[in-house]
């Protein structure tokens, strides 16, 4: 039996949640039954310089291909890199992870003539209108879109009208052994006598954090809180932003809270946190609160799209509704009055988060999409 050629291409290979269930899925492709090569929209000098999973797909032997497309005015030479590529690869199924990798590649593999287009669905964007728009328009050259949470799938199906039938939801999977912390960085947790409740995520707009941290005077000085910190894992847009808004709260309160910056060994300092915190406007699935409760951390979550099928059953004590200061108030009063309640709480989430989501089980999902017919 001859291997299906599969094209995985991506916007980037950044580290992230998205990148890395797209470097998950191409390492764990069944090698007796399929052949992945990768596409990257942006170059291999980005890359280079950035932590990204590159190093992990070169190591399991993947051939990637970089399309240097850095902008507009690169957009329609890389869809022809692409498209020629593909013929030359000889693709029978091509799926594309993030917006602008599904738009130029959607392209170009009908272009190409490849027999079986994917849109991989990452994010329900309620940021960027004219994505939606983009996306919508070019929907007929999609066989089907494979969603990452049933609440992305469903924002995809009101917002961008696609009929059902070309949406399938495959959830992230997630390791269920954190690493170990990094031995050649200092340990910001190093201070066992401090409670940290911890973030991690990029500093953008999305994430909530602007919301968050205006008010924190309220919830980081109330008695509850007393003897606890906040650690801020994370890059971004908005970090300078982020640390104007801390300058501005009540000493006390400001002192209680760090700026980490991009950490390696995030996962591992997720494992030690004692409250995990993700206040985020919008996701698809959060990839990094999946990764808190299967290291069995007690979570605080808006309720974003993926995060209550991420809990499940013990959703309703660990989110409240972005925007709304009293619920999050009430709820961030509980857990953190009752370490017995966190304790079983991150029990629970992570026997869920194991049970659910594991990387097998996603790319076994992927697989099946990748030899159905219809």
């Amino acid at each position: 039996m001859s291997k299906i050629n599969a094209a995985l291409c991506i916007t980037e290979l950044a580290v992230g949640g998205a990148e890395k269930a797209f470097a998950e899925l191409a390492t764990g492709l069944d090698p007796v039954r399929f052949a992945p090569v990768v596409y990257v929209l942006r170059g291999e000098k980005y890359h280079s310089g950035n932590p990204s999973f590159l190093p992990k797909l070169r190591k399991e032997g993947i051939p990637v291909f970089f399309l240097d497309v850095e902008g507009p005015c690169s957009f329609a030479r890389g869809a022809a890199r692409l498209a020629r590529l593909l013929k030359e690869q000889r693709a029978d199924v091509f799926l594309s992870f993030m917006f602008h990798a599904n738009l130029l590649g959607r392209l170009a593999a009908r272009r190409a003539g490849v027999r079986r287009v994917f849109s991989g669905i990452r994010v329900a964007d309620r940021e960027h209108r004219l994505h939606v728009l983009a996306d919508r328009l070019t929907s007929r050259l999609v066989d089907r879109y494979l969603c990452v949470s049933r609440s992305a799938a469903d924002f995809l199906a009101r917002a961008e009208k696609i009929p059902a039938e070309k949406i399938a939801v495959i959830p992230n999977g997630v390791s269920p052994d954190a690493p170990p912390p990094a031995a050649d960085l200092p340990d910001p947790f190093a201070d066992s006598g401090k409670k940290r409740i911890l973030f991690v995520g990029r500093l953008a707009w999305q994430k909530g954090l602007d919301w968050l941290l205006s008010f924190a005077d309220e919830w980081l000085g109330a008695p509850e809180a007393e003897g606890w910190s906040l650690s801020i894992i994370g890059e971004g847009p908005q970090k300078k932003k982020l640390e104007k808004i801390v300058a501005r709260l009540a000493p006390e309160t400001s002192r209680k809270i760090e700026f980490l910056g991009w950490r390696p060994d995030a996962a591992a300092l997720i494992s030690r946190a004692g409250l995990f915190l993700f206040p985020s406007r919008y996701e698809g699935m959060p990839n990094v609160l999946l990764e808190a409760a299967a290291a069995g951390r007690a979570v605080l979550s808006s309720r974003c799209d993926g995060a209550e099928e991420i809990l499940g059953g013990a959703a309703g004590a660990q989110t409240f509704a972005f925007g709304d200061k009293a619920e999050f108030l009430a709820r961030f009063g509980e857990l953190l009055s009752s370490e017995e309640k966190r304790a079983a709480l991150g029990a629970a989430n992570r026997a869920r988060a194991r049970e659910e989501f594991s990387f097998k089980k996603m790319i076994a999902s992927y697989e099946a999409q990748f030899l159905s017919e219809t």
